[in-house]
Order: structure tokens, then sequence, then C-alpha cells
């Protein structure tokens, strides 16, 4: 067995699957909230009411459903979830009141929270902690690229007609997983049974982290990046956007090797660190190098975060009983910061410079509580990666003398 397929236990067909799932739920996201939003409701303002009262629901229906949802046999409720939300999209074509399609969109999305939930438990029990950011890594590698190119190539040149159809099938995208029979998508290895049961203190300080940086990149991110599209062109504008899309796939898989092979607060205080260097980086130096290089960093930062927040980092703090709340601490703490950056704020009239070094600060603030948590990848596996590591530096430099002798 290779050094890097050390603790994988997941099998290629449960890899798949929820690679698939990953991809279905992130990308209909944005077009439940944003693209058909945008074909709907002419008003901005009636707009804007919707998207921030379609996230607060979102958040609200995570924290009921992870009271019971472990209860419910997963793939069922992400099945019966996709089915009901395409119902519910259908329901666009036949309604013309304002009122009323503000209805449904706030119904898919309670549908679409839910069937959420049950996917990232449905991931939970398919890992084990050892593999998590790599699998996790991987899927990231695999789907945001087709994400990407629905979200910013496809969705936006839509009507409303092919907008709507669009979430539709994403909508019954689920359905698909029943031809990889995933009921047979477990791991062919024994998994550990025994669930983490962390304190509370540890929750919070790995929490911390993710709230602020939510915060400031639904707030003070979003007006550094409304400075910089005043001081450059539209073209070199979206060359930079480009990259940072490149930098979020890069950076979800190498934040899951960093994490499985490092530990996860290393993984973490790594991105947090870079996303607070680029910040300040973006304030402090205006030239278009500066800016490409702020984009690729926060690509980085964004994609090793999403991915050990979406899937790692409550995973390794869930057991079997817990394991839907711990999932939906990340989930309602990322939909309920875009519902409060939706809001109409003077984040505007803040300056390039006082927003770059602000973020940067609090980026660096919430650094503290990581060095506090213990970590949370077993340390006998981190022991092995080490051992592995010292074996593999030996070896080399014992070809190397035989070479030069």
């Amino acid at each position: 067995m290779s050094f890097l397929k050390n603790g994988i236990l997941i099998t290629k067909r449960g890899f798949l699957i929820n690679a698939i799932l990953f991809f279905i739920f992130f990308t209909s996201y944005f077009v439940i909230s944003f693209h058909i939003p945008r074909q709907i409701i002419p008003s901005a303002d009636d707009r804007l009411v919707a998207q921030v009262s379609l996230h607060f629901i979102i958040a609200i229906t995570l924290l009921l459903t992870s009271f019971f949802i472990h209860r419910i046999n997963k793939l069922r409720l992400i099945y019966a979830s996709s089915i009901a939300t395409s119902i519910i999209t259908v329901l666009l074509f036949f309604v013309s009141n304002e009122v009323l399609k503000l209805a449904i969109i706030l119904a898919t999305g309670i549908f679409f929270s839910t069937g959420l939930l049950a996917f990232s438990t449905y991931f939970w029990n398919l890992t084990v902690p050892e593999e998590r950011g790599r699998i996790a890594g991987l899927i990231g590698l695999v789907s945001l690229p087709f994400y990407f190119i629905v979200d910013y190539l496809v969705a936006p040149t839509l009507d409303f007609l092919r907008t709507v159809m669009l979430s539709i099938v994403l909508s019954l995208g689920p359905i698909v997983i029943v031809l990889l029979r995933p009921e047979k998508a477990v791991p062919t290895a024994k998994k550990d049974g025994r669930g983490n049961y962390p304190e509370k203190r540890t929750v919070l300080l790995y929490s911390i982290p993710w709230i602020i940086f939510s915060l400031i990149n639904s707030t003070l991110a979003k007006n550094i990046s409304l400075n910089i599209l005043q001081q450059t062109s539209s073209s070199f504008y979206l060359s930079i956007i480009v990259l940072q899309g490149i930098g979020v796939i890069f950076g979800a898989a190498c934040g899951g090797i960093i994490a499985d092979f490092f530990g996860r607060r290393l993984s973490l205080a790594f991105s947090l660190t870079l996303y607070g260097i680029s910040s300040a980086l973006a304030g402090l130096v205006n030239n278009y190098a500066m800016f490409c290089f702020v984009y690729v960093a926060n690509g980085l930062s964004w994609g090793i975060l999403l991915i050990l927040y979406s899937f790692v980092i409550w995973g390794d703090l869930a057991n079997k009983e817990n394991c839907a709340k711990m999932y939906s601490i990340g989930l309602i703490t990322l939909y309920l910061t875009i519902g409060v950056g939706l809001l109409p704020m003077q984040i505007a009239q803040i300056p390039l410079v006082v927003s770059s070094l602000a973020s940067c600060l609090l980026i660096f603030v919430s650094n503290v509580p990581l060095i506090l948590a213990p970590e949370l990848l077993p340390s006998d596996f981190r022991e092995k990666i080490k051992l592995k590591l010292h074996m593999h530096a030996v070896r080399k430099i014992g070809n190397q003398s035989k070479n030069q002798g």
C-alpha cells in the first residue's frame, strides 16, 4: 500500500457518489439563491429581500433538521428532498404572483437544506478521520471545476425557462446515484465504531475561526473586491476571478492532503494566515501583479477552509449521535453569514486600506483559538506518517551515498 493510500477505506463507488452529491448541492444552492431570483424578481430591493430571507430559512431548517435527522435513512431523505425540490420548482412555471414566487423560493430552501445535511452525515458514515481530508480534497478537485462551469459560464446566459429547467435537473440529480447502488458503497475494511466526544470548549475553539472568516468573507472581503473592480478593467477582473477559481480547486486538494498528513490545526492556521497576508497586501500594494497574487492566495485559502469546514472538522468532532448537529454548526454559520452580508450596510464606504487591514487583524486573531485547540487527527496516525517520512528520507540519503560511492 502506497504512502498516499494509508487510511483510505472508502470505495470508488462511494467516492463517486459523494463527488456527484457535492457538485449537485453546491451548484443547486447558487442556482436557487442567485440565478432564479435574478430571473423572476425584477426589483433589486425585492430580490434582496428574497435572497436574505432564503438564507435565514436555510439556517433555521438546518438547525431544526439536526435534531431528528439521525433517525432517518440518509439516502432516502436525500431522494425525498430531491423530488420535493424539483416539484416545488416546477410550480414557478404556473405562478405569476411575486409573493407566491417568493414562497416557492423559500420552500426550495427548506428541502435543499434538509438534503444537504443528510448528504453531510452520509459522507461521515463512509469515512474515517484518517482519510477525510484527502477524500474531501479529491471531491473538491473533481467537483469544483464543473461547478464553476455551470455557475459562471452556463447559468448567467440562460433565460427564465432554461434557468428553472437547470434547477430542476440539478434537483433531480441525486436520483442518478441509484444507478450506482449506493447501498454497496461502504468501506471494505471495518471502521472504528468509537465516536469522538469532544468538550464544548473544543467545539467552540474550532468554531470561532470559521465564524470570523465567514463574516469577513461576506462583508469586508466584498468591499475589497468592489474596490479592486473599480480600479481595474472588466477583462482583467474576469482574469483574476478565473485565477481565484483555480486557486480554490487546488486549495481544496492540497488542503485535504495537508490536513491528513500534518494535522487539522496546521492546515487551518496556514490557510487563515495566507488569507490575512493577502488581504493586507490588497490594500497596501495597488498594482495588477499584486491583485493577481491576492486573488490566487484568497482562492487557495477559501478552498482549504471550504473543504475542512464542510467535511473534515465537524466530522472529526462528531459521533453517531451528534453527527448532524456538528455538521449543522458549520453549515448554519456559512449560510447565516452570507445572509447577513446581503443586508444593506455601509461596507462600500469603508476605504480599501481600512477593509484590508481590518480583515488581516481579525483573521490573525482567529488563529488564537487554534493555538489553544487540541489536534483532531489521531496521534497514532500522525506518528505513523512521521515515521514513514523519516524512513523515506533515510532511504533517499542511503541511495545518494551509494551513487556517490
